[in-house]
């Protein structure tokens, strides 16, 4: 005997076909959405951490170019430089309490991201060591040597940039590249 189907039913499957996806259209995977929450945390820390250094150094270019002092000036830039290894030690303290989505990729990325901040650690030190002899830095000079404290920041930023494109995840290589907050933080596909 056939079942007659009351106005509700037939009510609520229309509103289920209505909610499905078209055809052609499908939901992201819980393997694409966990690759999107992944580069979108990853790059937004990594531009926060370039804009923090960033804006630590020109806080330092100032103070030395305004004070137009040559035997304070070694020892303005020398503070600002251990400003930013302790702004970067504090970066790789952030990686090792980072949260991530699994993901095939996931213990790598960490791996990667750790010893990118332990090397620019180290190329702030080093920069730190180069100027720890210096005695004055005559106007003349602040140029020249604020370069080189520019060009070991940008080496800093450059080295905490993941390679995703060598890594093995289809959908988190797919995530990072489609996320507009990766450019200029994470090295080229």
């Amino acid at each position: 005997m056939p079942r007659f189907r009351t106005a509700a039913t037939i009510a609520a499957v229309a509103a289920t076909v209505a909610l499905a996806p078209a055809c052609g259209d499908s939901e992201p995977t819980t393997r694409e959405a966990a690759s999107a929450e992944t580069a979108t945390t990853v790059c937004g820390m990594l531009r926060r951490w370039n804009n923090e250094m960033g804006d630590a150094l020109n806080a330092t270019s100032d103070a030395i170019t305004d004070a137009d002092d040559p035997e304070t000036a070694p020892g303005v830039l020398r503070d600002g430089f251990d400003d930013l290894i302790r702004l970067a030690e504090d970066h790789r303290t952030e990686v090792d309490e980072l949260g991530l989505p699994v993901s095939d990729e996931r213990d790598r990325l960490l791996e990667d991201l750790r010893a990118g901040a332990d090397e620019a650690i180290a190329a702030l030190e080093e920069e730190r060591a180069d100027i720890d002899g210096l005695t004055q830095i005559e106007v003349s000079e602040q140029r020249g040597v604020l370069g080189g404290a520019f060009i070991a920041v940008e080496r800093a930023g450059s080295v905490v940039e993941p390679a995703i494109g060598t890594y093995d995840d289809e959908d988190l290589k797919a995530a990072f590249a489609a996320d507009d907050g990766c450019e200029h933080v994470i090295q080229p596909f």
